[in-house]
């Protein structure tokens, strides 16, 4: 498995019908403690749990979550990581709404539940910067799978989480999976391209030792479709 310094690969497995589904949340260190990246899907505190114990930490070092965006997957646990670590909790502003209840997911339909509703307390546009001991993390706008995405970027590191913006079947980057809207989602591709990076941790596939290279293939096919 790939590594990267100060950075956590969280992985937690969802079972639907006897299919095993692995996600792929995160967290980096700070000075501050851990910011976790994204906050999977409803149920599943227990293995994020097992996975800090397991590299020495607990919830108390947790002070923040940064979400990529919206979706079930990756803000439906945030209720539940709130209740046990008390984080401030990031977002995108075009995502926030979507989080904090005053609008319903996009990707769930109006007459069914939706996840619990938690607060967002800091909204990020692009261009804000975290500093980790990863280095300095760079918030980028990368719509186009769902309202404000966003991936993250370590320059330092030669890194990206690219939340939903890539995913990696089989193990090679490629473009997002079910985007909302597809061109917006390759505009984001062609964006990420023009960055510097040699690995990338998608929320779908894990880490690869993949990057900028991959993306320049990734529009070419694009542009030749």
């Amino acid at each position: 498995m790939t590594r990267i310094d100060h950075v956590y690969q969280l992985p937690v497995t969802l079972e639907p019908e006897d299919q095993d589904i692995v996600l792929h949340p995160a967290a980096v260190e700070t000075d501050r403690g851990l910011l976790l990246l994204d906050a999977g899907c409803p149920g599943i505190a227990d293995q994020l749990e097992e996975h800090l114990t397991e590299a020495g930490f607990d919830w108390d070092d947790v002070w923040g979550v940064v979400l990529t965006h919206q979706d079930v997957d990756h803000a439906g646990g945030l209720a539940a990581v709130i209740d046990r670590a008390d984080p401030v909790v990031f977002a995108h502003p075009d995502c926030a709404p979507y989080v904090d209840g005053r609008k319903h997911p996009v990707k769930i339909d109006d007459d069914q539940e939706r996840y619990p509703a938690a607060p967002v307390h800091v909204e990020i546009p692009e261009g804000t910067t975290f500093e980790t001991a990863a280095g300095p993390m760079d918030v980028f706008f990368t719509p186009g799978h769902a309202p404000g995405h966003v991936s993250l970027y370590f320059e330092d590191a030669d890194f990206l989480v690219s939340g939903d913006a890539l995913h990696a079947p089989e193990g090679d980057l490629d473009g997002p999976r079910w985007p909302r809207d597809e061109q917006r989602a390759v505009e984001s591709i062609e964006a990420l391209s023009t960055l510097e990076f040699e690995r990338t941790l998608c929320y779908h596939g894990g880490f690869v030792q993949q990057g900028t290279t991959a993306l320049d293939r990734i529009c070419r096919e694009n542009a030749a479709d």
